[in-house]
């Protein structure tokens, strides 16, 4: 899926000949808040490390990772985006079906389907309540040893765009007790928009040689436009990436930044306490309206269903009218009916969404 991704604040700026910094996007997951103190000089101090080639390895990363999640940095990869992932583990591991929960991140299916991978649905969980957590680790349970010989489960922990979350220990509890050829990618890319890692991640435990688990550095710092990500496993399934990757697949800008934001740890619990804030202005203040419910969700961004006169294609569209962008979820399979998924940004443009919102739902 080359577009329909939130975040495309490109084409809007150029109907609207603006910028595309002028653009407010609550479509994009991603951190609002400004960089940490000293970021920006440190960027512009480096900028003619440009003139050099990257490190082929990104060693400096994957070491400053091992120490924080005390494993071996040859357990890390890291790469253009969890992206470059999600499509090459379906074409390398060899698995004749994939698992996915619905609904969720669209590459998942899109990237199995280009491996010539067969899909084979879980669910469909439609919010992110307890009920839906205890009715995915049921489902995944009742899965039969012999159906998942061989095949690939995609899970992403906390699911986008419903927030569903499952605890780490209950879904290693699942993963342990099903067969050890199955491999199971863990896509923890908004886990620490939950909570600290040692309570929302399985880095916190000893992970089975099938794990996989994906971590995005693009979400909770902010950084999309660089293009970094990581992953996480054991030497079984890394050995097949490692032989298909290119060198210099992370550009040496997006080291320099990343290296420098994995010494902020601070930074994350800012970026969490503040979006979680604004989440709920944004639940309070659009659930007074009528035909938008909440759906309940453990993470940073909202998911509305709309209902009556409203209609999710109709208010994106307006809105994109007045320069703002929300998430439109009509191409997330299993939501039906018309959902809209709002991210936090600074508070004033979340006050302005809101104050355009209820002009919009006065005239339907």
């Amino acid at each position: 899926m080359l577009h329909g991704h939130g975040g495309d604040v490109y084409s809007i700026a150029a109907e609207l000949g603006v910028s595309p910094l002028d653009v407010l996007d609550f479509s994009s997951n991603c951190s609002p808040l400004p960089y940490p103190k000293g970021f920006h000089d440190y960027l512009c101090d480096n900028v003619d490390q440009m003139h050099l080639l990257p490190e082929v390895d990104s060693i400096t990363i994957r070491n400053k990772l091992a120490k924080r999640y005390n494993r071996h940095p040859d357990r890390f990869l890291i790469g253009s985006g969890t992206t470059q992932w999600i499509y090459a583990l379906p074409r390398l591991l060899g698995s004749a079906r994939a698992f996915v929960t619905y609904p969720t991140y669209a590459d998942y299916e899109d990237a199995c389907k280009a491996a010539g991978v067969e899909v084979v649905p879980i669910g469909i969980y439609p919010g992110g309540s307890q009920q839906d957590g205890r009715r995915l680790l049921q489902d995944l349970d009742a899965l039969k040893p012999a159906t998942l010989e061989g095949g690939i489960v995609f899970i992403c922990n906390p699911n986008n765009p419903t927030g569903l979350f499952l605890g780490p220990q209950d879904l290693l509890a699942i993963i342990k007790s099903k067969p050890r050829s199955t491999v199971w990618v863990i896509d923890e890319s908004y886990a620490p928009f939950v909570g600290p890692d040692e309570y929302t991640s399985l880095l916190g435990h000893s992970l089975p040689e099938n794990v996989v688990i994906l971590r995005s550095f693009s979400k909770i710092y902010g950084i999309p436009g660089l293009r970094v990500g990581g992953l996480v496993g054991s030497s079984p399934v890394l050995e097949g990436l490692v032989s298909q990757m290119r060198p210099w697949s992370v550009n040496r800008m997006a080291q320099l930044a990343l290296e420098y934001l994995l010494d902020e740890p601070q930074f994350e619990q800012e970026v969490r306490d503040f979006c979680q804030k604004e989440k709920e202005f944004f639940v309070d203040s659009l659930s007074k309206l009528h035909g938008m419910s909440h759906v309940e969700g453990r993470c940073h961004y909202a998911l509305f269903r709309l209902s009556g006169g409203l209609r999710a294609q109709e208010l994106a569209s307006e809105l994109r009218k007045r320069g703002m962008l929300i998430r439109d979820c009509h191409n997330f399979k299993g939501l039906e009916g018309d959902y809209v998924r709002i991210s936090p940004r600074l508070h004033p443009d979340n006050e302005r969404l809101v104050d355009e919102i209820y002009r919009l739902c006065e005239k339907t």
